[in-house]
């Protein structure tokens, strides 16, 4: 589980590289973690967690603020 929502957060933040600058942890221990070879501390577990969350916010916030299309609208 906490492999698949690090992988989430590696795709929402463009890669490895930029996912390890925004957690502030080394690459290669972000590595290990995405893998599942080991898991990640606590605290960065609810980095990503939060990451995920901040995500879903702000794609139900765009969807709010979508204008709303009538049925008329669909033909």
């Amino acid at each position: 589980m906490c492999a698949r929502i690090l992988q989430q957060c590696e795709s929402l933040h463009g890669g490895r590289e930029n996912l390890a600058l925004v957690l502030g942890v080394h690459p290669q221990h972000l590595a290990l973690w995405i893998s599942a070879k080991s898991g990640p501390p606590r605290e960065i577990f609810e980095k990503a967690v939060e990451i995920i969350l901040n995500e879903h916010e702000r794609r139900a916030k765009l969807e709010e603020e979508a204008p709303r299309r009538r049925r008329s609208d669909r033909l």
